[in-house]
């Protein structure tokens, strides 16, 4: 009798010690490399290093380029504008984190916690004012160094890019629905 509780035990606690090791194998995700990978199994960029992020720009560029049919001489006008509307909106990006980081640590139990996130409110809309700006510049540029037919092609891939991003998420929100019932 001791020994079938014994053995019914040890069989009991190697399936829950197996079904705990493979959901922590589950939950850790694919790995390459020694890199991070999320659930769409890309790495996320801000976890790579600055070489990785820059391979990862290169590609990018040489994969556009390739679609757009971009002359030399336009990647390198492409790839500088890139450079200079990142190093203009990097410090605005950086800038917006600190202050989100400043309005979480804020009292609300203090007298002046309206007056102080009311200044955090005005200075967080002036910098997404100019992150918009930013932004506008850079995309008046690019319609500078792009013909209008490159312009067409660019719209149209980002339409689809956008579609096929509305559909994953269809999917992924209402295809779970669908298979509960």
């Amino acid at each position: 009798m001791k020994t079938r509780t014994l053995l019914t035990t040890t069989i009991a606690t190697t399936a829950i010690a197996g079904l705990l090791t493979l959901a922590s194998v589950a939950n850790a995700g694919p790995s390459c490399g020694g890199k991070n990978y999320n659930k769409g199994g890309h790495a996320k960029y801000s976890q790579m290093s600055e070489a990785d992020r820059t391979e990862h720009r290169q590609k990018r560029l040489d994969r556009i380029s390739t679609k757009l049919g971009l002359s030399e001489e336009q990647k390198t006008k492409f790839q500088a504008l890139r450079q200079n509307s990142r190093n203009e909106i990097k410090p605005l990006r950086n800038e917006k984190r600190a202050l989100r980081k400043e309005i979480r640590q804020l009292d609300p139990n203090a007298s002046d916690y309206s007056a102080k996130l009311a200044d955090a409110a005005n200075r967080q809309a002036e910098l997404t004012r100019q992150m918009i700006i930013a932004r506008g510049n850079k995309r008046q540029q690019m319609a500078t160094i792009l013909t209008p037919e490159q312009l067409a092609k660019k719209k149209e891939m980002r339409a689809k890019r956008k579609g096929g991003f509305h559909k994953r998420m269809h999917r992924k929100h209402h295809g779970k629905k669908h298979q509960q019932s």
